[in-house]
């Protein structure tokens, strides 16, 4: 009696080992069958044509072409808009000092968007012999090469012993925003340099031959009381040859006609300011 309960336990646990074995094969199969599936799908969206970049558009550009920037981001036509490593498109394409920002995007089927945001040059920063571009940020981003022009001014002084003075790039930058923003202002002729000097603050030169001293601060105020100077010499016809005025204390203003020489420093590219020195 005993050994037949014995085997009846045995029979049942060998049935439920079989049946849980069984489980597991099925379970196996199916996971193996979804597996393939989707590796047989997934090379089937890879190689399909439909998924194929068949266009690359590109917006943003003002200094740079669209061509330039297809040439940096360097996308086969071939490529398939799914496995694209959009990070690296974009990392090549801001190795230009002119890119500031970058975006690379999908549009489904077959199009891949690149959307670029140039710097801005406002101005050039004489430095190490040269001149270089520099943005509305104070940034110094690219040196103007060789046959490359500009008619930006130019910032000379902010750069003592080999250190970029960036306070004093950022308030001549400042100078050169309130002077565009005063409306029915001195009419003083294009600015071609803005001079910084650390104990004196800044100098502003304009091509007609006029230098403005302007102090550290406090610069809208002191160019609107330019315009009643600017009215009263020329009431007296003094507005000819080289004026300096002293605008650095708006209490005590003083005009001076000064002999002018050209700068000593780096030669300027073609179609820069002249700049001038005192």
């Amino acid at each position: 009696m005993q050994l037949e309960a014995k085997k009846n336990r045995l029979r049942r646990r060998a049935g439920e080992v079989l049946r849980e074995i069984g489980r597991v094969i099925l379970l196996t199969g199916a996971i193996v069958f979804i597996t393939a599936a989707l590796v047989i799908g997934y090379d089937r969206i890879l190689r399909s044509p439909d998924l194929r970049i068949r266009e690359t558009v590109v917006k943003g550009c003002q200094e740079l072409t669209e061509k330039e920037i297809l040439t940096l981001a360097s996308v086969r036509s071939s490529a398939n808009l799914l496995t694209i490593n959009r990070a690296a498109i974009a990392r090549r394409i801001r190795a230009n000092p002119w890119i500031r920002e970058v975006f690379v995007g999908r549009e489904f089927p077959g199009r891949l968007v690149i959307v670029v945001r140039e710097r801005k040059a406002v101005a050039l920063l004489e430095r190490d012999e040269g001149l270089y571009l520099v943005d509305g940020e104070g940034t110094p981003f690219k040196k103007l090469e060789t046959g490359e022009e500009s008619d930006l001014p130019i910032l000379t002084g902010c750069v003592r012993g080999g250190i970029l003075d960036g306070a004093l790039v950022k308030k001549s930058l400042s100078l050169l925003n309130d002077l565009a923003g005063i409306k029915d202002g001195p009419k003083i002729g294009k600015v071609s340099e803005i001079h910084g000097n650390e104990t004196f603050g800044l100098s502003l030169f304009a091509d007609t031959g006029l230098c403005l001293q302007l102090g550290f601060d406090g610069y809208e105020n002191k160019l609107k009381r330019l315009t009643s100077v600017m009215a009263d010499l020329d009431r007296k016809n003094l507005r000819t040859g080289f004026l300096l005025i002293d605008l650095s204390n708006p209490a005590k203003i003083n005009v001076q006609r000064r002999n002018i020489l050209e700068p000593a420093g780096p030669r300027k590219p073609a179609g820069a300011g002249k700049g001038f020195r005192m």
